[in-house]
């Protein structure tokens, strides 16, 4: 079994300009988007274990990215 820090390592690797784009898309200014990013990843590395696979891994990140902008909004 693969321990989640480097699945968290691995879907932050991989996702981060997926999730950087998305944010600055869903109207998050420039000089915020360091920060909602990092409150995506925290809400990852929390919720990563819960992740069942149901749908595409950009999908269930781009619903945290909405909820992010949503909040900082």
């Amino acid at each position: 079994m693969t321990p989640p820090s480097l699945q968290l390592r691995a879907v932050y690797e991989e996702n981060f300009q997926f999730v950087w784009r998305s944010l600055r898309r869903l109207g998050i200014a420039e000089a915020d988007v360091p920060d909602a990013v990092q409150d995506v990843f925290i809400v990852v590395h929390r919720k990563l274990p819960e992740f069942e696979g149901r749908s595409k891994l950009t999908t269930w990140l781009f619903g945290i990215c909405l909820r992010v902008a949503r909040d900082r909004q």
